[in-house]
């Protein structure tokens, strides 16, 4: 796990541009140079928090991972676009141009709001923190959420905005992995908390294994890996980290349980989660909703590790003997399909960046300390309504 972790923590610090600190979207895990040159800001968030823990681990130079988080808040600042403090998804890694017409984006700003407020809190450096408070004063949450006004009572944000078609007709509404989206809204404005509540979470169970939608298993995965929901449930009762433990066991049951008789899947090998498959990304999940081609995706089991350990370690021990061909500079590629004897070349920063996150916390509680100490974030947590609870011995993702 140390590995792991060390090569994600490479990943961030290689493939992040040390004149602006823009990160790449992804990157060859091969020996040779990479030629992606598409920076994503969601991977800069990630980014963020990889220097730190890079630092704690002694794997970078602490004044040249501050001096690289200044030069990233300032270049956000001034050269990533923006329409209303929200980051256009995809720039060129080195001048910041906006690529393939992206949105502007309310969860990936997000990403990388959690990174920068990641930051703000671990360094408390005057040049960090003045570029932080600036880069938080510009969004404006409510234009997100009313579509400029149009839907002055919208509880739910919406996903983004286009210059050419204006905004996405899609909103934050149903249970998945944008929960720090509303951690953060509710944290550092006075914005409606009522959308909290009237999230759809369609319940569902597998072997005797209740959770929440199914599907891949990041939507289960990324919130928790910043923001530590162990011990509190919401006004409606419900548990996330258990919910994460029971979809991650769902998950991993239904790759024993085997039922298009794919190669490798069992108890340590399995994890179906959005990633890079032999035709192209996809979203491949299950149970509750199944999208299976035999692609499996590294940073799903790993992920899971603060609430599944011993099954993670399995599966990363059990995927360096079996395909040992599929480790790489950064580590395990983002996909890996042995039905069709296909490893993907690349690696993505966003699904290191989560792997990435929870591991450190399986291992330390490291972000989840600093992360829990943010004043913003305790207030997002008090309006979400997540409070102190006793546990469950039944482990039931709701109360009552």
């Amino acid at each position: 796990m140390e590995d792991v972790q060390h090569r994600a923590v490479s990943f961030f610090w290689n493939e992040s541009n040390p004149a602006n600190g823009f990160t790449k979207d992804r990157a060859s895990n091969g020996e040779t140079v990479d030629t992606h040159t598409i920076a994503s800001c969601a991977a800069v968030g990630y980014a963020l928090i990889a220097y730190p823990i890079g630092v704690e681990h002694n794997w970078v130079d602490r004044k040249e991972a501050l001096d690289r988080t200044r030069v990233t808040l300032a270049h956000l600042l001034t050269d990533w676009p923006q329409s209303h403090g929200w980051l256009y998804h995809f720039v060129d890694w080195k001048s910041g141009e906006r690529q393939w017409k992206s949105e502007a984006s309310s969860v990936d700003t997000s990403l990388c709001l959690a990174g920068i407020l990641f930051a703000q809190q671990y360094w408390k450096d005057p040049q960090v923190n003045r570029d932080a408070d600036a880069f938080i004063k510009r969004i404006d949450w409510n234009w997100m959420l009313t579509d400029g006004g149009r839907k002055p009572n919208e509880d739910h944000l919406c996903m983004g905005w286009h210059p050419e078609d204006g905004f996405i007709n899609a909103r934050w509404s149903e249970f998945n992995e944008a929960k720090f989206l509303y951690v953060q809204a509710y944290g550092l404005t006075d914005i409606t908390n009522a959308g909290w509540d009237k999230i759809r979470r369609p319940a569902e169970t597998y072997k005797g294994i209740d959770f929440i939608t199914g599907g891949p298993l990041f939507m289960h995965e990324m919130s928790e890996c910043f923001y530590d929901f162990r011990g509190r449930r919401d006004r409606l009762g419900y548990d996330y980290s258990i919910e994460e433990r029971n979809a991650a066991q769902a998950n991993r049951a239904y790759c024993i349980d085997n039922p298009k008789k794919m190669k490798g899947y069992g108890p340590d090998f399995w994890g179906l989660n959005a990633c890079d498959g032999p035709d192209g990304y996809g979203a491949f999940g299950a149970p509750g909703w199944i999208s299976d081609d035999g692609t499996v995706c590294p940073t799903a089991p790993l992920a899971a590790m603060p609430v599944i350990r011993k099954e993670a370690e399995a599966f990363a021990a059990a995927m360096r003997h079996d395909y040992p061909s599929a480790w790489g500079r950064y580590g395990f590629p983002d996909g890996l399909n042995p039905n069709r004897n296909w490893v993907g070349p690349d690696v993505i920063g966003i699904d290191l960046g989560m792997m990435l996150c929870a591991v450190e916390n399986a291992r330390t509680g490291f972000v989840w300390h600093i992360t829990m100490a943010n004043p913003i974030i305790k207030r997002g947590f008090e309006r979400a309504g997540l409070k102190k609870a006793k546990p469950d011995p039944r482990l039931r993702i709701a109360a009552g």
